[in-house]
């Protein structure tokens, strides 16, 4: 039989596997049976960022509420639903995008908020990569009819109010703003005046600076101050109907509700469409003697 004779290993060989046999336990007992962590203050666990975290739409979506739509979601009041990731984490729809790994995205998978490929695609035609028209994209999940809440609990209503429509005992009544923002949603909540410099407004942090009104209104500043006072004293008043009302079965105040609900929803004061908002609320007004009667 022969004898074989192997080299001696250098010693920082023997200390460097050692530390690695040390991490490798480390996160094995951290991560337990199920090797799944769900990581909600993950910036990006997909590309983009390694090629555009430097760049200024990066920089902004930092300020934006969009990155925190997972943690919100997962922390959040409602009882949370895989689908639910829908509009709440990038990746979900096309799981690919999770550094090209085939894999399911659940709640205890999903590392992304709502990030670079929600909205983007290096595959789409479309002008910066969208993955769909400017029209369609922000209303794909601002919208109220998603049901993550729960049967009848209206999360958000953006695009209803601004669209004006699904309101009770009120006509269909589209924002002006329809007809003059070709680009809708883009036009606010996007708008910003150095394209270059990273802004706490507009661009990718998606929040609407109201200076924009100013470029077509008069004195913005005291009107935006009016509606708001005028549609909170509205809302005010209806919830004092809804919380004395005798039958909460009744379909008046299933109407009453809606209407007040999708102004909240609007997370605005009805900004997106004054005009529909003060209708939704005043036919809630109206309803008064049905819902309490005499009292």
């Amino acid at each position: 039989m022969r004898n074989y004779t192997f080299p001696n290993f250098p010693a920082f060989m023997v200390i460097t596997l050692g530390l690695i046999a040390t991490l490798l336990l480390t996160l094995i007992a951290k991560t337990g049976n199920s090797g799944i962590t769900t990581k909600t203050d993950s910036r990006f666990a997909e590309k983009c960022y390694t090629c555009h975290g430097n760049e200024v739409a990066s920089q902004e979506w930092e300020f934006s509420g969009h990155k925190h739509a997972l943690t919100n979601l997962i922390e959040g009041p409602y009882e949370a639903k895989d689908s639910c990731l829908s509009c709440h984490s990038a990746g979900y729809n096309d799981p690919t995008s999770n550094w090209a790994r085939q894999q399911e995205i659940t709640l205890k998978t999903a590392v992304n908020a709502v990030s670079c490929s929600f909205c983007h695609s290096h595959k789409s035609h479309r002008k910066h990569y969208l993955n769909k028209s400017i029209k369609s994209l922000c209303i794909s999940c601002h919208k109220m009819d998603c049901g993550c809440s729960g049967a009848g609990i209206i999360h958000q209503s953006q695009s209803e109010m601004f669209l004006g429509r699904d309101g009770a005992g009120v006509k269909r009544m589209p924002s002006p703003h329809v007809k003059v923002m070709k680009k809708r949603c883009v036009h606010c909540h996007m708008a910003k005046e150095t394209p270059d410099t990273v802004a706490k407004h507009g661009g990718h942090t998606f929040k609407a600076n109201f200076s924009t009104c100013k470029q077509c209104h008069e004195d913005m500043d005291r009107k935006l101050k009016d509606y708001k006072t005028q549609i909170e004293k509205k809302m005010q008043a209806v919830k004092v109907i809804l919380d004395q009302a005798n039958n909460q079965e009744s379909e008046n105040y299933k109407q009453a509700k809606l209407n007040y609900d999708m102004v909240k929803g609007d997370s605005g004061y009805g900004l997106h469409n004054i005009n529909y908002a003060n209708a939704l609320l005043d036919y809630s007004l109206s309803l008064e003697q049905e819902l309490i009667g005499s009292q």
